[in-house]
């Protein structure tokens, strides 16, 4: 659980610290879309811009998790489905400034809650994110990013009910991550006139 806390505050203070030091206009408003097949995760995706370069990204994923346990002495390759809402806040500043698009990073974190739906465990984590984002003058988002994080598996009774290769420990705590490449229609160019 402190490796959660120190996550989740150390994603705040760099968005807060992120606001005073940048100063720019928002590339839009707000962008709906999806995140296309890739690295096991796809979904609809949002973004909100409520600042100048703060943003808000939730994504309600289909997930197939790929990580690495110990279990006593000896470890193990994971493989389980789930079912999560991924939201992120993130400080986003641009990098270059073409004549058909701009092109942005972005840095944040945020948390996950969702399910592994065969075994019907619940999930619970937080993640960093960073990654890069074009923003084609036409209105049409294109994101790419990496969002390496910790998660566990839980399940009200003893043992986590399941039919892929977790351990029999509750909860279970992993490694998590996703690579995501997002397609997103942007709405409402400039949040400041």
């Amino acid at each position: 659980m402190k490796k959660f806390t120190i996550i989740f505050l150390a994603s705040i203070l760099l968005c807060f610290s992120c606001e005073q030091v940048m100063a720019q206009e928002a590339p839009y408003k707000a962008s709906v879309g999806g995140m296309l097949p890739s690295f096991f995760a796809l979904g609809p995706s949002a973004k909100f811009f409520f600042s100048e370069h703060l943003a808000l990204q939730t994504d309600l994923l289909y997930k197939a998790t790929l990580t690495r346990y110990k279990k006593e002495t000896d470890f193990f390759l994971a493989l389980y489905p789930t079912i999560e809402l991924n939201t992120n806040v993130m400080c986003q500043k641009k990098i270059k400034d073409k004549e058909t698009f701009d092109l942005f990073w972005f840095i944040g974190g945020g948390g996950t809650l969702g399910f592994e739906f065969i075994g019907i465990n619940g999930k619970f984590g937080v993640n960093a994110i960073t990654g890069i984002e074009y923003v084609f003058k036409g209105g049409l988002s294109v994101q790419i990013d990496l969002r390496p994080g910790y998660a566990m598996l839980f399940h009200s009774g003893d043992k986590i009910n399941s039919y892929f290769l977790i351990p029999d420990v509750n909860p279970c705590h992993h490694f998590d991550w996703l690579i995501g490449f997002t397609i997103r229609r942007t709405f409402n160019k400039k949040v400041v006139e």
